[in-house]
């Protein structure tokens, strides 16, 4: 069986990926850990944040880049500013 991930134009720095992840064309994750069968959409950007298993990010859509953002969507934002986002979470 193959633990895969599929990075199609997607740009990565400092990142730690877990098996069965999606990023498409035009995304930009950095400084963040994602777990198994999270779905990042085309131009959508995460930093400093850890998303937990079956999240998807929509296309466009950000996290960890406007904390306010982030915790008035529910997320967990830590004091050393990395924002934590739930199992089975879409973020629009």
């Amino acid at each position: 069986m193959s633990l895969g991930c599929v990075v199609s134009g997607g740009h990565l720095e400092r990142v730690v990926l877990g098996p069965w992840v999606t990023i498409a064309s035009g995304a930009r994750i950095t400084d963040s850990v994602i777990f198994e069968r999270v779905e990042i959409g085309a131009n959508a950007t995460v930093q400093r944040a850890i998303l937990d298993k079956d999240v998807v990010v929509a296309p466009g859509a950000s996290v960890g880049v406007d904390h306010d953002a982030d915790r008035n969507r529910g997320f967990t934002v830590t004091e050393s500013g990395i924002t934590v986002v739930g199992k089975g979470v879409r973020v629009d």
